[in-house]
C-alpha cells in the first residue's frame, strides 16, 4: 500500500476540556502516523484553546463561534491551501482506535484504483460508548439500523448515514463541496450529498472510533431498539409538527445543492431536486407520489411509514 501523500486530520473543539486530551493520546497513537492535526477552537469558554496549544499542532486563529459545521468547513477551507491530498474530520469528545487512519487509507486507496480522477468518500462504522468509554453497542450502523451499501443520492437526500469523525475525503472532493452553504443541515451530510453525486463511496465495515455520548454531544447516536419501534408506531398516526419542519430543512439543503450544481447536473437529477423542493405545496397524492417516483426513502419499513404518514 503506497502511503506517500499527505493527510490532514481537521480538529475542532468547543468547551470539551475534559475530552480533548484523550482524544489527541489517541491520535498520537495511530499504526500510520504521517498526518497533520491542524486545530481550530469554536470561541471555548473553558481550557480548550489553552490544552491544544499545549501540543504539537497548527492551530487555525479564529475568535468566533461557527457552531460544528462552520468550524469544519474553516477548517476544511485552512487545510485546502497545504498540500494535503486526504482530509480526515475529528471531533473533541471521541476515541480513534489505533489503525482508524491507516484502514481508512487502505479502503481509500482501494477506491482510487478503481475511480482514478474522482471525487472520493470513505467513512466507517463506530462503537457506540458511554461517557466514561463502557460500550453501548460495538457498532452504531447495529444500534440504529442502517444498512452504509444504501448511500445513492434520492436516499441521502432523505436521510444521512455518513458521520463526518469517521470520514475521510480526498482533495477533489473537499474542493467541489466547498464553500458549505448556510442551509446545508452540516457538513457531513452536505460532502456525502456531494461524493454521492458526482463520485463513489466506500465503507469500511468495521468500528474505527469510540463514539462517545453524553449530554454535549451537538449530534448523538439514535438507538433503535423495542422500546423505540413501539413509540414510532405509537406516534405514526398522530400530527408531527417537529417532524414536518425537519423534512423542511431537507429540503432547504436540496435546493441549495440545486442551486449550486445545476450546471453539472443530467436532467433526471435537476427534476427529481425541482419536484422535491416543490412537495409541501404538493396535494397529499402528489407528495406520497414525488416521494415514491423517485424512491425517495429512508432506510427500514417504520422510518418510510412515518415519512409516508406525515408529510
Amino acid at each position: 500500500m503506497s502511503l506517500t501523500k499527505k493527510i490532514s486530520v481537521l480538529l475542532s473543539t468547543y468547551n470539551g476540556s475534559q475530552y480533548v486530551i484523550p482524544q489527541l493520546d489517541s491520535l498520537y497513537n495511530q499504526t500510520y502516523a504521517s498526518f497533520d492535526i491542524v486545530a481550530r477552537d469554536d470561541n471555548s469558554t473553558d481550557s480548550s484553546l489553552k490544552i491544544v496549544k499545549s501540543f504539537n499542532i497548527k492551530l487555525l486563529q479564529q475568535n468566533n463561534n461557527l457552531g460544528a459545521m462552520g468550524s469544519f468547513s474553516a477548517l476544511l477551507e485552512y487545510a485546502l491551501k497545504s498540500d494535503s491530498y486526504y482530509f480526515m474530520f475529528c471531533d473533541q469528545d471521541d476515541i480513534w482506535k489505533s489503525d482508524k487512519v491507516e484502514k481508512t487509507l487502505q479502503k481509500m486507496q482501494e477506491l482510487e484504483q478503481k475511480f482514478p480522477n474522482k471525487p472520493l468518500l470513505v467513512h466507517t462504522d463506530l462503537e457506540i460508548v458511554s461517557e466514561d468509554l463502557k460500550t453501548i453497542d460495538k457498532s452504531m450502523w447495529h444500534y440504529e439500523h442502517l444498512d452504509p451499501k444504501l448511500n445513492s443520492f434520492n436516499r441521502l437526500l432523505m436521510q444521512n448515514t455518513i458521520t463526518g469523525c469517521t470520514v475521510m475525503i480526498n482533495r477533489k472532493l473537499a474542493t467541489m463541496a466547498l464553500p458549505v452553504p448556510n442551509d446545508a443541515i452540516m457538513h457531513d451530510w452536505w460532502i456525502g450529498l456531494v461524493a454521492s453525486k458526482f463520485g463513489e463511496i466506500g465503507f469500511v465495515d468495521e468500528a474505527t472510533i469510540k463514539y462517545r455520548q453524553h449530554g454535549s454531544n451537538s449530534i448523538g447516536a439514535k438507538g433503535f431498539n423495542y422500546l423505540s419501534v413501539f413509540l414510532k408506531f405509537y406516534t405514526l398516526f398522530y400530527k408531527d409538527e417537529l417532524y414536518v419542519k425537519h423534512l423542511h430543512v431537507n429540503i432547504k439543503q436540496a435546493q441549495a445543492f440545486l442551486d449550486i450544481y445545476r450546471d453539472d447536473l443530467d436532467d433526471y437529477s435537476i427534476k427529481m431536486l425541482e419536484e422535491f423542493v416543490s412537495i409541501e405545496s404538493k396535494s397529499f397524492w402528489q407528495k406520497r407520489e414525488i416521494l415514491l417516483k423517485y424512491r425517495l426513502l429512508k432506510q427500514g419499513y417504520i422510518r418510510n411509514i412515518g415519512l409516508l404518514l406525515k408529510i
